[in-house]
């Protein structure tokens, strides 16, 4: 290793260290690269921690495999719909992408993302959470996400002193300094809050990698066929390029899709929801050209397309 990736080691696992709880850390592992390094990390650090996978149902089956050869000691959670959900017939039932679309009566799209709350983010309440959020990321990352991060509106009325604080966008507080001061203040509010340690928040593409190869850590195969991300297949957030090669190579998930589709317009017919966006007549076909971008669906007009006489 460099000396500065030595030194990012060094400050990850003070890092670690510093905020300990005595019940031991929530490990957010999804089986991608970051997640790999930050439980490397907890166990160089030797600290007490669980580790947790969130079960999608739409993750690339390789790092499914991946996750069960490799971190056997990785619970695996399967998210349920709560007993106090409208739709009867879902309550207690595992969440899914393809009853998800349905019943939101609509695709994820970057804008709406609710299959990244529902599925991925609701573990680890009332834990410290350890994740793998990283600035060089996107900016938005950056803006949002510091060594510690309160994700709570109500947090900032608790937290008089905010010097060592900054207010997101979205009212959380991402702390600044790990003082001793700023470190009480976690430790008095993260049992009432969802908090999370980002101990890498400040390593490169590069850093990962390299810390990687030094320490022989094994990870994804997907990593060595081209893909620089391991997400949820079709997911939104990727790039158009993106995405069709994930269809390209795991087309059932596109089948899966279009099902879900079919399912959803037929629950906003029961709605009687097939209007404006959505009419009646919609294909699953034309809501996936939508989705991916290819095409606005029919009837509706396209911006970009040139007048005619």
């Amino acid at each position: 290793m460099t000396s500065d990736l030595t030194n990012k080691v060094k400050a990850s696992i003070e890092r670690i260290k510093a905020f300990e709880p005595p019940e031991g850390y929530y490990l957010a592992f999804s089986g991608g690269k970051d997640s790999v390094v930050c439980k490397a990390l907890l166990d160089m650090a030797g600290v007490k921690y669980d580790a947790h996978y969130r079960v999608t149902s739409v993750d690339p089956p390789e790092l499914v495999r991946f996750i069960k050869e490799k971190h056997p000691d990785v619970a695996r959670d399967i998210p349920r719909y709560s007993d106090g959900i409208k739709a009867e017939h879902l309550r207690g039932k595992p969440i899914t992408m393809w009853n998800l679309i349905p019943m939101k009566m609509m695709p994820p799209t970057r804008v709406v993302r609710y299959c990244c709350h529902q599925l991925k983010e609701s573990g680890g309440d009332g834990r410290m959470v350890v994740t793998g959020v990283r600035w060089a990321e996107s900016v938005k990352r950056k803006d949002n996400h510091g060594t510690v991060t309160i994700s709570n509106q109500s947090a900032k009325n608790e937290i008089t002193d905010r010097d060592n604080f900054r207010v997101t966008n979205y009212g959380g507080l991402v702390l600044t300094n790990d003082n001793e001061d700023s470190r009480r203040m976690i430790e008095q509010c993260y049992k009432r809050h969802k908090t999370t340690l980002n101990p890498i928040v400040d390593w490169t593409d590069a850093d990962v990698w390299n810390f990687i190869r030094s320490e022989s850590i094994p990870y994804c195969e997907l990593y060595d066929n081209g893909f620089h991300r391991l997400g949820c297949i079709g997911c939104p957030m990727a790039t158009k390029h993106g995405r069709e090669l994930e269809f390209a190579r795991w087309p059932r998930y596109k089948t899966a899709y279009l099902k879900a589709f079919e399912r959803m317009i037929a629950e906003r017919g029961r709605r009687g929801k097939l209007d404006g966006t959505w009419r009646v007549g919609t294909r699953p076909e034309d809501v996936f050209n939508w989705w991916m971008q290819y095409d606005v669906l029919p009837g509706q007009m396209d911006l970009f397309e040139e007048e005619t006489d």
